[in-house]
């Protein structure tokens, strides 16, 4: 009996970790989900706007205006972003030019910016949210936030159903062993 007691709650608390550690891998692959669909965030990637941005931060972005931080396909390296600031505005026929400088750079961007290399400004700065997420995004990030605690989760519900299966066989071996019908 007293060994019962003990194994009840070791197999709760073995329930309650497994499924924190499922539900903590399934909000890790809801978020990848967002950003990879919704990509709300964008990763600071360099110190060009310190200190009010820095290098891992997230930001948020909103519509465009003079003053305004905004984030833009680097022209040398369209797979990369740029996260600078806006100083004017020029309209070229149907399309918009910006001219941009990083706060922390002396001179302001060599190349103008057109309109449609603009992913849009910077609404809500999210201080070192971006090392998470780029973490997050890395295959580490994936088998340590992900793969791992599922594994964990079910080699802990595995173990706690051999815990109670060895329990109830113990006590059956109790309940119907010749000694103790003898008494």
């Amino acid at each position: 009996m007293d060994e019962e007691r003990v194994q009840r709650p070791a197999a709760r608390i073995i329930g309650y970790i497994s499924m924190f550690l499922i539900a903590f891998a399934m909000f890790r692959l809801l978020l990848i989900i967002v950003q990879y669909c919704l990509a709300p965030f964008h990763v600071i990637q360099s110190d060009s706007m310190a200190p009010q941005f820095k290098t891992g931060d997230a930001v948020v972005l909103k519509e465009v205006k003079v003053g305004q931080v905004i984030i833009f396909r680097d022209p040398e390296d369209t797979g990369q972003f740029v996260i600078h600031r806006v100083l004017a505005i020029e309209e070229a026929g149907p399309t918009r030019l910006f001219t941009t400088k990083g706060d922390h750079n002396p001179v302001p961007d060599p190349i103008k910016t057109y309109s449609g290399d603009i992913v849009g400004g910077v609404a809500v700065k999210l201080p070192s949210f971006g090392v998470l997420l780029s973490f997050l995004a890395s295959p580490g990030g994936y088998l340590s936030c992900a793969a791992i605690p599922a594994a964990l989760s079910l080699l802990l519900i595995f173990m706690q159903a051999l815990v109670e299966k060895t329990s109830r066989a113990r006590t059956r071996r109790r309940v119907f062993s010749p000694q103790a019908t003898a008494q």
